[in-house]
């Protein structure tokens, strides 16, 4: 994942065109009727919100303690989107368990983090902007 252009600016598609890609890729829509989700094989407002609100506390510590020491626990989100996307028994779909585990791999500066957010920031946005999702 790469979060900034050769500027060092944050790349604006990541938080355009690539969020809504990533947020559409979390559902799955009824073929016969489109305008509803597959509950069993999308992913629940209630779980985005998890994992999103998680990493909202992760950056008020790194606010308050610094990068460095905060590090770890955002490494540690890698191994919680393995638990919950479990293919035995999945609370989460594996596309949005491959989201978080890309993007924390990607995660080696503050700066990186700071992207990673508003990314993330703008992923949530879109996702409840799709058809069918609800705030459950």
């Amino acid at each position: 994942m790469e979060y900034f252009d050769t500027s060092g600016i944050i790349r604006t598609e990541l938080l355009d065109t690539e969020a809504r890609r990533v947020a559409d890729g979390f559902v799955e829509r009824n073929p016969r009727n489109p305008g509803r989700l597959i509950a069993k094989r999308s992913l629940s407002s209630a779980q985005l919100r998890r994992f999103f609100n998680e990493f909202r506390q992760l950056e008020k510590k790194v606010k308050a303690t610094g990068f460095d020491k905060v590090k770890p626990l955002i490494k540690m989100v890698k191994s919680k989107a393995s638990y919950a996307g479990n293919p035995s028994n999945p609370k989460i779909p594996r596309s949005f368990k491959d989201f978080l585990i890309s993007n924390v791999d990607a995660i080696n500066t503050e700066q990186d983090f700071e992207a990673f957010m508003l990314h993330f920031e703008a992923v949530v946005g879109f996702f409840y902007g799709i058809e069918g999702v609800s705030n459950n």
